[in-house]
């Protein structure tokens, strides 16, 4: 058995081609578990409302917490990431570096707790 994961690219699939017009150009990823990896997490309190960006020099990957604040962010390649979290409702934002992803592994971030 082989379990594929597609995830369609919203940001790189929608072209500006004139003020007010754009075209649906889709980009769609496709990955196994075993040929990527992942990272997860949570991140505290639930109300500032995060969007977790997970980026390195090639690539920008995003999620959004749970009710829990639990994330994750599958499909990333191997190699060196920062977990970017964009906090909102007056918290401030916080980025954590040199998040290290394997193949076939969750690398799993200590709690997240977001200061006002």
């Amino acid at each position: 058995n082989l379990q594929l994961w597609l995830d369609f690219d919203v940001q790189r699939s929608i072209i500006q081609v004139s003020r007010g017009k754009f075209i649906l150009k889709p980009v769609i990823h496709v990955w196994t578990v075993k040929q990527t990896g992942s990272v997860s997490g949570k991140v505290l309190p639930a109300d500032a409302e995060s969007v977790i960006t997970v980026f390195n020099s090639l690539d920008s990957l995003y999620a959004i917490p749970g009710r829990q604040g639990e994330f994750k962010v599958r499909g990333l390649k191997t190699g060196t990431y920062s977990v970017f979290v964009n906090a909102g409702n007056g918290y401030m934002d916080t980025t954590i570096t040199d998040v290290k992803i394997e193949r076939n592994r969750d690398t799993k971030l200590p709690t997240i707790t977001l200061r006002k």
